[in-house]
């Protein structure tokens, strides 16, 4: 199925098929970029609190993280960031819509951010959940690669496909990148994740089926979150973040005694809960549960 699912995905991004990179999982693809460009003191700047993989796994070889935190309305601080980059920062990390918060940042400052820094740069840009955006002709950071630019761009067949558990996706970039890539692979994709992964990019109804269940579940939960007065991000993935006003760790044993397990901490944010969706039934749990608690 390897060349089946390559030939898919390349027309499916607009691009040749030397342009992809097939992984175990976009985690792979984030720890590769991380172990290429971040091994030898390498610089990686990015923002706080973010999707951490790729910083983690490359500090394992020695690089040094730059972090910038969120701005007010947590949002990933761009300008502050592009102050940052200097001769020592080999990549600079954006998860867009950005987890934990599912924020998404303004086009329009995306776009001159990286035409700014990219040359300066390589531009991991994390779209894991990209599908869940609903803004009207939202752009996808493949056009930077189209274009010839240092961005790679990492994509999962774990969300809206509902394929997390066999461990497949894949990265964009420039052919060249995606040969130094290639050289730090540490696993091969199996069989049954290319398998799956062929059928999933055939399969339109199951897709916008997902979104739309996706859409309606997260409006369940901003409807509780909002009736509790519970203060919460405008979400542009598959999952919210809410403020519960007590330490998470607190909040999370309480949950956990109404039989709902929420998610970990991301500080600064430490008095704040992300929760993904799941089946409507599962989400009427853990409104039930919240009000419990939060009563």
């Amino acid at each position: 199925f390897y060349e089946e699912v390559i030939a898919k995905i390349a027309a499916k991004e607009g691009v040749s098929k030397d342009h992809i990179l097939m992984t175990s999982g976009s985690t792979e693809g984030l720890k590769v970029a991380g172990l290429t460009y971040g091994a030898g003191n390498g610089e990686i700047l990015t923002a706080d609190p973010t999707f951490q993989s790729l910083m983690s796994y490359a500090q394992q070889f020695g690089a040094y993280i730059n972090r910038v935190p969120l701005d007010a309305d947590m949002m990933y601080d761009l300008d502050e960031m592009a102050r940052r980059v200097n001769n020592n920062t080999r990549l600079v990390f954006l998860c867009n819509p950005n987890n934990p918060t599912g924020t998404l940042l303004p086009a329009d400052q995306l776009r001159a951010f990286i035409s700014e820094v990219s040359d300066r740069a390589v531009i991991f840009a994390d779209e894991a959940y990209c599908d869940y955006i609903e803004e009207p002709d939202y752009p996808s950071m493949v056009e930077f690669v189209k274009e010839g630019a240092n961005v790679i761009v990492s994509r999962t067949f774990s969300k809206v496909y509902g394929l997390a558990g066999i461990r497949i996706g894949y990265l964009i970039a420039r052919p060249d990148i995606i040969r130094r890539l290639s050289a730090n692979l540490v696993s091969y994709i199996n069989t049954a994740a290319l398998a799956a992964a062929n059928e999933a990019l055939d399969e339109r109804d199951f897709y916008l089926f997902s979104l739309e269940r996706n859409k309606i579940c997260k409006q369940m939960i901003y409807d509780n979150l909002e009736n509790l007065g519970l203060k919460y991000t405008k979400s542009h993935g598959n999952f919210v973040f809410f403020e519960t006003g007590k330490p998470i760790d607190a909040f999370s044993k309480a949950m956990a005694i109404e039989g709902v397990d929420v998610g970990r901490p991301f500080p600064p944010y430490t008095k704040w809960c992300r929760i993904s969706t799941g089946l409507e039934s599962e989400v009427e749990a853990f409104n039930a549960a919240l009000r419990k608690v939060m009563g």
